[in-house]
């Protein structure tokens, strides 16, 4: 090592962004942005130790030269996407170890920002398609609940007829709802709010899927607060937003187990808070961050298309409130939906 140039640990060191001197595998000489970088404070706890213990994936065999894109380990055992540029040091013609030198750029906020953009690009398209599956489902829905108001109109009071057309009914009208709220899906806020009782909200929707298989086998409690405030809203979106939780709750329990639904006024916080707390497997850490996202899904194919909770969450943006997700895997979820009292229409 006396034929490296002196001069050259000087030089790296002066540079602002985070450069290290390397073997293949072994890390010779980092600067203080690197260190600073990586979440340590003094050069001497990174050098001596393996290049593969700081970025990944890294070919210990023989670097990759050129400009690639990595992982970077953090101290604290968090990760942040990099671009690391790698080339060959000529240390003299007598060396016998080939030194390497990689310059690194920390790319987290910019994979960030991108994935932010990909992300809005992706809600807008799916606005859109939303909105043409919306106006396809709703004519066949119109005519099917007209002609079953018709029927139900002359059937007897005492028919057994009349009680099945009146489910069919019903569950024609979610279908509308749900029509209603993929339409709604990635719109600006509606201008049509009024005052809207959001317990009312939870009975009639409830009403609309306690005979549907994935709930009649689940023991369902309310404990609803009568002093609770109509908040400025739109009715028919904030149905879908209860609609969806129920019936995600009753597929996560596989149509058995506990449902408790609650509602409270904060005076202090001047918000509404309504709480689904079911006794499904719970959701793990890991997915908590993308349950929200556009066709994510962790059911079997062809049993869902995840844009439940992306409509949810939305319409629940567009009232002004928030979702707070909580629960252990293995132990049930709980979904907290926080509106404010104050907002306007």
């Amino acid at each position: 090592m006396s034929t490296f140039p002196e001069d050259i640990f000087d030089l790296i060191a002066g540079i602002p962004q985070p450069v290290l001197i390397h073997s293949a595998e072994k890390i010779i000489f980092v600067n203080a942005a690197f260190v600073e970088l990586f979440d340590y404070s003094r050069p001497e706890q990174i050098e001596s130790r393996m290049m593969g213990e700081f970025i990944a994936p890294w070919r210990s065999a023989r670097p990759r030269l050129g400009r690639r894109e990595a992982t970077g380990r953090k101290r604290s055992g968090g990760s942040i996407d990099i671009e690391i540029s790698t080339l060959p040091i000529q240390v003299s013609e007598n060396a016998d170890i080939t030194l390497y030198q990689s310059i690194i750029k920390d790319v987290t906020e910019q994979k960030n920002w991108e994935g932010a953009m990909l992300q809005s690009e992706r809600m807008a398209a799916m606005g859109r398609l939303a909105g043409e599956i919306a106006h396809e489902i709703n004519n066949p829905l119109g005519g099917i609940l007209l002609y079953a108001n018709l029927i139900h109109e002359d059937l007897a009071p005492e028919s057994q007829a009349r009680t099945n057309l009146e489910k069919i009914i019903k569950l024609a009208t979610r279908c509308r709802i749900i029509a209603k709220g993929l339409l709604n899906f990635g719109r600006s806020s509606s201008k049509t709010y009024a005052p809207v009782d959001l317990n009312q909200v939870i009975k009639d929707m409830y009403s609309l899927v306690e005979d549907h298989k994935i709930l009649t086998r689940v023991r369902t409690t309310f404990s609803l607060s009568k002093a609770l405030p109509h908040i400025m809203g739109d009715k028919g979106q904030l149905e879908q937003v209860v609609l969806n939780i129920m019936i995600n709750a009753g597929e996560a329990m596989k149509g058995q187990g506990k449902l408790d639904v609650t509602s409270f006024f904060s005076p202090e916080a001047r918000t509404i808070n309504i709480k689904f707390e079911d006794t499904g497997p719970g959701i793990p850490q890991e997915i908590r961050t993308r349950i929200f996202e556009p066709f994510f899904t962790t059911k079997q194919p062809g049993r869902g298309t995840g844009l439940g909770l992306s409509i949810t969450h939305g319409i629940v943006q567009r009232h002004g409130g928030k979702i707070k997700v909580s629960g252990e895997a293995g132990k049930g979820a709980c979904f907290e939906l926080i509106f404010p009292v104050n907002i306007s229409g």
